[in-house]
């Protein structure tokens, strides 16, 4: 984060009305970026069994595009590379114990086990970064010795940044099955709000 406040200098042109004109700016700004918060991706429901435990986890693979942060930046509508997680799986010597996917997943997954901890992890994804700047425009006035009035003119997210969340509210990613869940790994919402701009006087005495 940076942030500052400049005093612009008073011309020595233009006689009085010319400083009074141009004299008593000053300019201030906020400007923030940061790297995305972490989060986790889940299976819904309580497929291990553990009485409303929050973190099912699904299994994640390894295989090209799912190393690192397994996300899609920028895309709002599919965040979340769903391609790199799987239903958790066991071998085939534990399948007495497992409680196996949905026959039309069990059929794509061998050895499905819905009722085992995926390796996911949590807080294992990163959500969207963020980058945002604010503006200020202050005039002041020197009505007397005593009494003073500042306009000022304030930019929240003066370039119109988008900053989206992460997929919080879509961060189930398999049912209790371990079939898809719609909407999986979309960004529903922001972090900052979109540009405003306010005015006011201010009187100083």
């Amino acid at each position: 984060m940076l942030n500052y406040v400049w005093e612009l200098p008073t011309p020595h042109f233009g006689g009085a009305l010319g400083r009074y004109a141009l004299g008593g700016w000053e300019l201030g700004g906020i400007f923030t970026a940061s790297s995305g918060t972490p989060f986790s991706v889940l299976i819904a429901g309580d497929p291990a069994g553990q009485g409303g435990d929050p973190w099912p986890f699904p299994n994640r693979l390894t295989g090209p595009g799912c190393t690192g942060n397994p996300v899609n930046p920028g895309n709002v509508n599919d965040y979340v590379k769903l391609n790199c997680f799987t239903p958790p799986v066991a071998p085939a010597s534990f399948s007495s114990m497992c409680q196996p996917a949905a026959p039309s997943v069990a059929a794509l997954i061998p050895n499905t086990c819905m009722n085992l901890f995926g390796n996911a992890g949590r807080n294992s994804l990163i959500g969207p970064s963020l980058l945002n700047f604010d503006f200020s425009l202050f005039k002041n006035f020197s009505i007397s010795e005593a009494l003073k009035v500042q306009f000022r003119a304030e930019f929240f997210n003066v370039f119109n940044h988008p900053n989206f969340q992460s997929p919080l509210d879509n961060n189930y990613l398999l049912n209790q099955d371990g079939t898809p869940v719609g909407g999986a790994g979309t960004i529903d919402s922001t972090t900052t709000d979109s540009r405003e701009i306010q005015f006011a006087l201010k009187v100083v005495f």
